[in-house]
């Protein structure tokens, strides 16, 4: 498959993603009120974070993998995610006083999806890696639907969640290469020692970038309110949908095939400039259609009584944020140069310094002075500081890669 007709085919998917995650949210806030909508945003984006934990990038090992080590990647996967979920669970029972039971299948379920979707990438199956991901967002709208009661809902959502990505692994699953050596704990202590470097430093990138995108919800409803981390995620839900459907599908679309190009020692530089070049466009369609768009839709819909006027003070958050979603599109998803062909130790520090604007605009501006308005502008300015030096990192590996192959 090509990259612009896979980007195209996955891009397709999230869009009608998104538009079933926001009815999901819409119908919450309409059973359950603002409250159980930042609520809600804050249980997914916990047991998110959990998944990037759970896995800690072993998962992206599969694409990039030799098929000799396949089988054994897949249940080192595994066997790390139902450990590993456990000790997550258990802090987090600790911090927000949870049920295991529910936040150990949801993380573990949210764990199980990435490993399914790293199998589907690495045979190129994107019209299978839609419809898995059609499925998991019909999912939650459906248990919404159905339930008469936010705890249901979650108890729901969880166990069917849970079976779901169950069968997607057992189509994927590489039956042919699997033997019972692989189960044991000195072949999966082999494999974790053969693959160290990039466990512990991709891993601990990834889980901070999981955190870096989903602590400002949780924190938010920390210091201010579920009300106000409820505005937050109707702004991340619609506003940022841009940067989710089309920044995920390229970088699933390019991790893909340069994974494929990393195989076989190759990379495609003209195909780098080109997808450089597609990003930069739509950030800033992306980043004009919410400037000009965002409020007369919450107005118009607001005026014909389909949304409160909870949501209509949503808009100012979408102001907001819009320093940082133009790089966030146009930038953040090239980063993927660094994951496939690049340094661990980078890929590793720019997760690094986002998790310090986190810090910043939501421990340290709100302790020492609680206004949601100051949290959020310098979150989304020291953010678009931030991707302007990775623009030049990346641009610089290309550059590199591109003399490395010529002189070969």
């Amino acid at each position: 498959m090509s990259l612009l007709k896979s980007i195209s085919t996955i891009a397709s998917s999230s869009m009608i993603t998104q538009v079933i995650g926001a009815s999901s949210i819409w119908f919450v806030s309409d059973k359950y009120g603002m409250d159980e909508v930042g609520i809600y945003a804050m249980v997914y984006s916990i047991v998110l974070i959990g998944a990037q934990v759970c896995t800690f990038a072993s998962q992206l090992l599969i694409p990039k993998q030799q098929d000799g080590y396949l089988a054994q990647n897949v249940i080192f996967c595994i066997v790390q995610t139902l450990i590993i979920a456990a000790a997550f669970t258990a802090v987090v029972v600790w911090l927000f006083d949870k049920s295991f039971t529910l936040y150990y299948v949801l993380t573990l379920a949210h764990g199980w999806i990435l490993i399914s979707e790293n199998m589907l990438l690495r045979d190129e199956k994107m019209k299978l890696l839609a419809l898995q991901r059609l499925m998991a967002s019909t999912l939650v709208l459906v248990c919404v639907l159905i339930t008469p009661s936010a705890e249901l809902l979650y108890w729901s959502w969880a166990l069917a969640l849970l079976v779901m990505v169950f069968l997607w692994l057992v189509y994927s699953f590489p039956f042919k290469q699997l033997r019972w050596k692989h189960w044991s704990l000195k072949s999966n202590w082999h494999f974790f020692k053969r693959n160290q470097q990039h466990i512990m430093s991709i891993g601990s990138a990834e889980v901070l970038a999981m955190a870096n995108s989903n602590l400002p919800t949780v924190l938010i409803n920390f210091w201010f309110s579920a009300v106000t981390a409820g505005y937050f995620a109707i702004v991340s839900r619609f506003c940022l949908s841009p940067v989710v459907i089309v920044g995920n599908a390229v970088r699933n679309s390019i991790f893909s095939k340069w994974s494929v190009d990393f195989r076989n020692q190759r990379f495609n530089f003209p195909e780098f400039i080109k997808v450089r070049k597609l990003l930069f466009i739509l950030g800033v369609i992306a980043t004009a259609g919410v400037f000009i768009f965002y409020p007369l839709v919450m107005e118009f819909a607001n005026s014909q009584q389909w949304i409160s006027h909870e949501w209509v003070e949503s808009v100012p958050t979408s102001r907001y944020m819009l320093p940082y979603l133009f790089p966030a599109l146009a930038i953040c998803p090239l980063t993927v140069i660094e994951l496939v062909f690049g340094s661990p130790r980078y890929f590793l520090r720019i997760q690094v310094e986002q998790l310090a604007v986190v810090v910043i605009a939501f421990v340290i501006l709100p302790y020492f002075y609680s206004d949601y308005a100051y949290s959020v502008i310098a979150y989304a300015v020291l953010s678009a500081v931030r991707y302007g030096f990775i623009y030049l990192k990346v641009n610089q590996r290309a550059s590199s890669m591109r003399s490395g192959m010529e002189a070969k």
